[in-house]
């Protein structure tokens, strides 16, 4: 059972094929397909986000597309959720800086946040997983992963995932840095449970 991958990040590519495999699906780029990766135009609405990248491929493949978008959500912090990268941002030209720097922008970003609240900040990430069949129908699940937000970075920083070295998972109680293999799946497992729930449409 294949799926075509609606996204150009490689980072993203990596996590869903892994997860992926997880459910006995095979997740694909539009690269191992022959496809043009293809950039869309994101607004603040995750759930839309999702359908319109995996709406883009449509056609292009006899493949379902699996398109994903998510949103931080911190309490009593008057952020936009769907921002996450482009709140910490704020006033600077994306297009100026490496990925190191806006790694960097967005660790000093959030870090500051807790730091000006004096104590963790519990939050929620919300992914957003829309299903394109090719006959255009569409089914979306939702997953939900509890987080407590920290100024403490732990361990390697990834260049496209800098939050992930900065939060204790709520399943596991720990740092990414700090999980076995066994642990990671169990912070995993709201992503699985929703991509098994589309899985049941494929049959």
């Amino acid at each position: 059972m294949q799926v075509l991958i609606a996204t150009t990040n490689q980072a993203k590519l990596e996590r869903y094929k892994r997860l992926l495999a997880q459910i006995e699906i095979e997740g694909l780029s539009p690269t191992d397909l022959g496809l043009d990766p293809i950039d869309v135009d994101e607004g603040t609405d995750i759930q839309e986000n999702a359908r319109i990248k995996a709406l883009a491929y449509l056609g292009k493949t006899d493949l379902p597309i699996l398109g994903n978008d998510a949103a931080l959500y911190l309490d009593g912090e008057e952020l936009d959720p769907a921002l996450t990268k482009r709140n910490a941002l704020e006033g600077m030209d994306e297009s100026q800086l490496s990925q190191e720097d806006i790694r960097d922008a967005i660790i000093s970003f959030y870090k500051s946040l807790v730091q000006k609240r004096g104590e963790l900040i519990p939050g929620t990430w919300k992914d957003i997983y829309a299903l394109v069949m090719p006959d255009g129908s569409i089914h979306v699940e939702i997953s939900l992963r509890p987080i407590l937000l920290t100024d403490t970075v732990m361990g390697e920083v990834h260049p496209y995932f800098p939050m992930r070295s900065m939060y204790i998972n709520v399943l596991t109680g720990k740092y990414t840095a700090q999980q076995s293999e066994e642990e990671h799946l169990q912070e995993m497992q709201p992503i699985i449970d929703a991509l098994s729930k589309l899985k049941s449409r494929l049959n």
